[in-house]
């Protein structure tokens, strides 16, 4: 073998290495996340990752893109479409492949079957940061005999018959359920605080940040108001009418942050920095499936 040859391959082997991609993926537009789809019980939104497979339901492309650059929403920049449209996925991972890697491959998959072609811009934003209270927060820590997650890795939302939703991530399950007025009720057994603010970030006009400097998980319950409930859906596409009959919601009632303050926390806005990705080329329908090659010698 010469000299030029080992150097070639030498190459595709570290540019292989630096670049992991799925062994396959199909990828497919979901059906609309209408009302009567959430009502049913078939709005299954997240990531299930177990030792072979991956598997995306209906998460957005603004939401993708996210999960593979590791980004909080505001710092994406794309079309208008990107929270619209959304996706399903299911990918295998190749021999020896690991779930930290799953974001890397997501890059190379939204490079190869959307044409995915974007810039990094530094800028800052105005920002709500959740702090302690003057005199301190009111949490109770998590019970130590709350069950740990299992050996998948989960992370999404799954909304059942009734409109009770549950999220799931590696930093605590939420539960929610509706109310009086579309208010929705709040409550974890165990949660992080930056697992909580991931949550309630869907639920504020600014981008949320943990700022309370809170270690481990607590008990959560809080309430969350109709209107905040109503924005978060038609910001994501979806447009819930008010419940027939009920009164404008309460300004001095319920709401995120007279919620937090009974928990010893508030949302204070500041001023933050963020590097973010600017999109300035992807397209709406994926490439074709096409099934894996064989490795010919």
């Amino acid at each position: 073998m010469t000299t030029g040859l080992v150097f070639s391959l030498a190459l595709a082997c570290a540019a292989s290495a630096q670049t992991p991609a799925f062994e396959a993926a199909s990828v497919k537009v979901s059906e609309s996340l209408t009302p009567a789809v959430v009502q049913s019980g078939r709005a299954q939104i997240g990531i299930t990752i177990d030792a072979l497979n991956v598997r995306i339901s209906k998460l957005s492309m603004f939401e993708l893109i996210t999960l593979a650059y590791q980004v909080k929403g505001h710092q994406v920049s794309g079309p208008s479409w990107m929270v619209n449209e959304r996706y399903d996925i299911q990918a295998k991972l190749p021999e020896g492949g690991k779930r930290g890697q799953v974001p890397a491959m997501m890059q190379s998959l939204l490079a190869e079957r959307f044409g995915l072609q974007f810039h990094r811009e530094n800028r800052a934003f105005n920002v709500y940061a959740m702090v302690q209270a003057k005199g301190g927060h009111g949490l109770q820590p998590a019970p130590e005999d709350v069950p740990a997650q299992g050996a998948q890795l989960r992370g999404g939302i799954a909304v059942g018959p009734g409109g009770v939703m549950n999220s799931t991530g590696a930093g605590g399950n939420i539960r929610t359920t509706p109310g009086p007025g579309g208010n929705r009720h709040i409550e974890s057994k165990s949660v992080t605080m930056a697992a909580l603010v991931n949550f309630l970030n869907r639920y504020c006009d600014l981008p949320l940040m943990d700022m309370t400097d809170l270690k481990g998980a607590f008990e959560v319950e809080l309430d969350i108001s109709g209107e905040e409930v109503r924005n978060v859906a038609h910001a994501h596409g979806v447009n819930i009418a008010p419940p027939p009959g009920d009164a404008p919601d309460d300004p001095a009632g319920v709401s995120l942050r007279t919620s937090l303050e009974h928990l010893g926390l508030k949302l204070e806005t500041r001023k933050a920095p963020a590097e973010v990705i600017v999109v300035d080329k992807i397209e709406r329908v994926p490439t074709e499936n096409q099934p894996p090659q064989p490795v010919r010698f």
